[in-house]
């Protein structure tokens, strides 16, 4: 029992991640008022239906209230030291929402229903109660939204970051390329080809330059490294490692020729520098 109790304590005052609540409260809170209007629409509950052709008005100012107030949380905590909040810090700040969700919401259903002039108006702890339920239920429905636009912002971020653009020697031309798309760039005389993956197949690209210039230019993605005086290569689409210490090949099943290496390159080396993934960029040919 005690370890029990300690076990649950730990998990408690376990820290908790909030920061992308936090930079997505305008979707969450406008889906939030969306989904409340929705769920009173379809249901029409707590015996909401007694209200008749003043309904729709009175879902509308609902779920804005909901939405407002979603937004007024969120906001304020940007505003704390909510980096260092527990569990029980989040638990204790949702009790708090719902007690001034429920008392707003109460306070402007009893004003709408005088306007409207409709006598029937709920005491406050039962507003309370059905306020809720009905923050209970959707409050998972909340993060996994959350959690889907967390991961099409990092998607997005991430195809952001690897379409490149190339410059030419003397920037006169350029080239934008995605850099999970390229192969391999070879260089034979004063041109660089570039051969890509465009539509599933392989496409080359011709500019006007230096293989150490394009090197400076890519270097920063970890996958790309110059593997002979004459290729530079993605380690992404590399498959397979042949040959023997008299001189090694990188093939790719994109490719139906073999990638030379330096003779400088033992194949432990080679095989720790093609373990070298993209670990922030999906994989998306």
């Amino acid at each position: 029992m005690i370890i029990l109790l300690k076990s649950i304590k730990e998990k408690f005052n376990k820290p908790i991640i909030i920061e992308s609540f936090i930079s997505n409260k305008l979707n969450l809170s406008f889906s939030y008022g969306l989904f409340i209007f929705t769920f009173l629409t379809l249901f029409k509950p707590f015996k909401l239906d007694l209200l008749k052709h003043n309904f729709f008005g009175y879902a509308i100012v609902i779920s804005i209230l909901y939405s407002i107030n979603l937004l007024l949380l969120l906001f304020l905590l940007k505003k704390i030291n909510y980096k260092k909040w527990t569990i029980s810090h989040l638990i204790i700040w949702y009790g708090l929402f719902i007690f001034c969700l429920g008392f707003v919401t109460w306070y402007f259903s009893g004003l709408y229903k005088d306007f409207v002039n409709y006598s029937l108006k709920l005491p406050f702890l039962r507003f309370l109660k059905y306020t809720l339920f009905v923050s209970l239920v959707s409050t998972p429905l909340l993060i996994l939204l959350n959690d889907k636009i967390t991961k099409n912002k990092k998607i997005k971020k991430t195809v952001e970051n690897t379409l490149i653009t190339i410059y030419s020697e003397k920037k006169k031309e350029k080239i934008k390329i995605d850099i999970l798309n390229l192969i391999y760039i070879t260089i034979s005389g004063n041109y660089v080809s570039f051969y890509i993956i465009e539509e599933a197949q392989i496409k080359e690209l011709i500019l006007r330059n230096t293989l150490s210039n394009i090197l400076s230019q890519i270097k920063k993605y970890p996958t790309i490294f110059k593997c002979h005086k004459s290729y530079i290569i993605n380690s992404l689409h590399v498959n397979a490692i042949s040959g023997n210490a008299k001189g090694y090949f990188l093939i790719s099943n994109m490719l139906t020729n073999k990638i030379p290496v330096s003779r400088s390159f033992n194949k432990e080396e080679l095989e720790n520098l093609l373990q070298k993934k993209l670990p922030v960029y999906p994989k998306t040919l």
